[in-house]
């Protein structure tokens, strides 16, 4: 069964990176697992389902065992890599349902407009830390300003199976900040049309646009939360081994951030997003039943 395991995650790493990369994710490279196995689980960042980048920053796995023990792990500098994947494995010695759950910042980002209306830079900083007095503005245009400040927040959920899995605990929130709350069994993956919930701090979230991406396919599907938080993608797939990134992100929501008056260009009269950014990923397969032959 290693073997196996080590094959695939080869497989899956070879896979093309993306650009832009700035979403954190777990992809375990088996949904079904045995007890006795070692289940391996990339942590990545990418803008697509590939890693471009290694996560940095603060990044904490916890794992859920069927019998509701939990072990955290903190990612670090010394934690295993492959290529822009960072690995951790965990001993699968229960029957039953594991669950991922992932949370990771890189800090805060600063968007500076200096030449409107596109031309710009990043700062790896919050507003509150930025001595704007010292910025040398040499260069820019008399309308810049910040569009937006934001602390990065990341939340990835994942499962793996065991023999005698209950499928049902897939369907309960975890208690993330913003969670994708998977409402069909995901042992349909693949299937059809499935339904999820967006929850934020616990309740419900409309008018969010989740996406679904194949891994393999950039394609993506939409489509935006009702005012139950509800939303349903159409995830078939024929394949025999499908995996699925479903994602969504407050963005620059003003039920999350504030509009505010930053320091900014003597002609500009802009006011700047500011506040926390919330991204959240989970991660779906179709192969949470055991291997027939």
């Amino acid at each position: 069964m290693k073997q196996i395991l080590i094959i695939a995650m080869l497989l899956m790493l070879l896979i093309p990176a993306a650009v832009n990369a700035h979403e954190t994710f777990v992809r375990p490279i088996s949904g079904w697992v045995n007890v006795g196995d070692a289940a391996i689980l990339p942590v990545g960042s990418g803008h697509n389902t590939s890693s471009e980048e290694l996560p940095e920053g603060q990044a904490y796995i916890k794992i859920i065992s069927p019998s509701g023990a939990v072990l955290n792990h903190t990612l670090h500098e010394k934690t295993a890599t492959d290529g822009y994947w960072k690995l951790y494995d965990v001993d699968v010695d229960e029957e039953g349902l594991y669950i991922i759950d992932l949370f990771h910042s890189e800090g805060s980002w600063t968007n500076f407009i200096t030449n409107p209306p596109a031309t710009g830079y990043w700062e790896h900083k919050y507003a509150d830390e930025i001595d704007f007095d010292a910025l040398n503005t040499t260069g820019w245009a008399d309308d810049w300003y910040v569009e937006r400040s934001y602390p990065k927040l990341c939340y990835a959920k994942a499962f793996l199976a065991a023999p005698n899995s209950d499928f049902s605990l897939a369907n309960k929130p975890l208690g993330q900040k913003l969670e994708i709350v998977p409402l069909d069994n995901i042992t349909t993956v693949g299937k059809g049309s499935f339904s999820f919930q967006v929850l934020f701090s616990g309740e419900p979230m409309d008018n969010l646009t989740v996406t679904a991406e194949r891994v393999g396919d950039d394609a993506k599907q939409e489509a935006v939360t009702d005012k139950d938080g509800k939303v349903t993608l159409n995830l078939t797939d024929p394949a025999q081994v499908s995996e699925w990134l479903i994602r969504t992100d407050t963005g620059m929501d003003t039920r999350v951030v504030e509009l505010k008056d930053l320091p900014r260009g003597k002609n500009s009269n802009e006011k700047s997003y500011v506040g926390p950014v919330y991204r959240t990923a989970l991660t779906l397969r179709n192969d949470y039943m055991k291997p027939v032959g």
